[in-house]
């Protein structure tokens, strides 16, 4: 699962792996990584999807929150965040990197 979160997410290439396609719920023609999605580290394990939807808006048109979960259901402490366009997402990297969601303070890139 966890490379099925990566190849939906962008963050990697199924094929370096040696996988023969990609996943069965891929766009064709998609970009492997969306210049529009951010990664956030260091959330609390408290953090929402809400939470930090809210928190992204600061910087943006956000179109799509989520705070990954373990098989427990437990919070990873990291998320993802979509905007409605690239320049939204870099504006949330320099403005939002080093800022404090529910105690924590968090990294986006």
């Amino acid at each position: 699962r966890s490379s099925s979160l990566s190849q939906m997410y962008g963050f990697g290439d199924r094929r370096e792996r040696g996988g023969a396609r990609a996943a069965p719920y891929s766009r064709g023609g998609d970009e492997e990584s969306n210049p529009c999605k951010v990664f956030v580290g260091n959330l609390s394990y408290d953090t929402t999807w809400k939470g930090l939807k809210d928190h992204f808006a600061r910087a943006g048109n956000v179109e799509y929150a989520e705070v990954l979960e373990g098989p427990n259901g437990r919070s990873k402490g990291i998320g993802i965040v979509r905007f409605g366009t690239e320049e939204e997402a870099l504006a949330a990297i320099d403005e939002l990197t080093e800022t404090d969601l529910d105690g924590r303070e968090i990294f986006v890139s």
